[in-house]
């Protein structure tokens, strides 16, 4: 019997997933949760194969959760159940001990595939991925919660930024004004949800932002 764990901040979609597997005889979910904090509550109690993890969630996202499960419950497997698609996160799942990347409008016979390989010790991930991988080169990239669009000028000053330039440097160099460099450092710290100079780099490198 495999035991699942189901992460998500949607009550309809745990619903529907639990709707989804009842039926399935060597499948089990043992519990929910709606956030990282709670999965890793679960998890020092209950027993779990495979989570079937969010990324978006509140207090802990599912990046963050992902790599701490790798860290202090090696043997359980998680698989991303996500709306995201973006290579960036692909790359952050694997990166954190992610067994598995799946969309959420993956039908009943690709979960079960999926849950399946994954518990033999396998990978899975969706083959809609190489599809929307291959789409993002002629599309302008999508805005969302944790990996906001940054305008040309943003990501010129972010580069510089990381490359420990001064907002007088960064002015000559791009030849605009001191004011105008701060207010593109304010707008990406708000962006990135970062304090100062420090926390906007990490997140920068963390994510893959810079040149």
């Amino acid at each position: 019997m495999t035991k699942i764990l189901v992460a998500d901040d949607h009550q309809l979609l745990i619903d529907g997933i639990k709707s989804t597997l009842e039926d399935v005889e060597d499948i089990k979910i043992i519990a929910k949760a709606n956030n990282g904090f709670e999965v890793i509550k679960i998890l020092e109690t209950k027993k779990a194969d495979i989570i079937l993890m969010d990324i978006n969630m509140p207090y802990m996202d599912g990046l963050e959760c992902t790599k701490i499960i790798n860290q202090k419950f090696p043997d359980i497997k998680v698989i991303a159940l996500t709306q995201y698609d973006e290579k960036r996160f692909v790359k952050r799942m694997i990166k954190n001990g992610a067994s598995g990347y799946l969309l959420k409008d993956a039908s009943k016979a690709e979960l079960l595939k999926a849950i399946r390989d994954v518990n033999a010790g396998k990978k899975y991930f969706s083959p809609k991925l190489s599809v929307k991988f291959l789409e993002d080169h002629y599309q302008t990239p999508r805005t969302n919660p944790l990996f906001p669009h940054l305008s040309d000028r943003e990501q010129q000053v972010l580069n510089l930024i990381c490359k420990e330039f001064s907002s007088n440097e960064i002015s000559k160099q791009l030849n605009i004004s001191y004011n105008t460099v701060e207010n593109h450092r304010a707008s990406l710290m708000e962006k990135s949800d970062t304090k100062n100079s420090a926390g906007l780099v990490r997140w920068a490198v963390e994510n893959e932002l810079i040149d």
